[in-house]
């Protein structure tokens, strides 16, 4: 079993790298609310019908083809120079070498993923555990594309990355969490945020989540 910054790390059904054949695994099962769509194959909204998983594989690819273009375009020496100027004017970050030393600590933390020259900076109250969260975690077939169908500027969720493609991770210790996690989000040029969501807390549901929503223009 592998180590990865000082804990193992799990293989799973999906690997320990994002691949195409590992992105988009077929599931019948609604993992969202029920919308008057005629996309069912029950009553209660609980599973999908086949047209619609057929179609949602196709676009869900599509979109993975996409964001992978837009990756490849991308300076990744200008990200590097992003990262340490946002470094220091934060001096409260560090690099994390050891996530064992970041059980039970909450804060703020980014997750970069140098292959792709993409980030994630999240909030949580136990920075070992969400960031393997993130690892281990599945994003549910309905999820790939955010909001449903959304093909053409639909970012790839940090989940859909597997373990080894973190190459860098920096955190910063403190109780105050969420408070600053769009400022944080906001230092960095959008092409290189792999965040779905503007930061900070949702309470009010996929209302919410949808007004929070990032967009990107992968038609080039």
């Amino acid at each position: 079993m592998p180590y990865h910054f000082g804990v193992k790390v799990l293989e799973g059904k999906r690997g320990l790298k994002l691949t195409r054949e590992n992105y988009a695994i077929v599931s019948k099962k609604n993992s969202l609310v029920h919308f008057s769509m005629d996309i069912y194959a029950d009553e209660e909204g609980k599973t999908y019908k086949d047209e619609w998983c057929i179609n949602q594989l196709r676009d869900s690819l599509k979109n993975f083809d996409l964001n992978m273009q837009f990756f490849s375009l991308l300076n990744h020496d200008e990200l590097c120079k992003e990262i340490e100027g946002f470094l220091e004017r934060n001096r409260q970050w560090t690099e994390v070498t050891n996530l064992n030393l970041y059980d039970e600590k909450s804060g703020y933390y980014m997750m970069v993923l140098d292959e792709y020259s993409q980030l994630y900076i999240g909030t949580t109250k136990n920075i070992k555990k969400r960031i393997k969260q993130h690892w281990s975690n599945s994003i549910p077939f309905d999820r790939l594309l955010f909001p449903m169908g959304n093909v053409d500027s639909s970012i790839l969720s940090i989940d859909s990355f597997r373990a080894l493609d973190t190459t860098r991770i920096y955190a910063y210790k403190t109780n105050n969490t969420f408070s600053s996690e769009d400022k944080f989000i906001n230092e960095f040029s959008p092409k290189f945020m792999c965040n779905r969501l503007a930061g900070g807390k949702i309470s009010g549901g996929l209302p919410q989540a949808i007004g929070m929503m990032k967009k990107r223009n992968l038609k080039l």
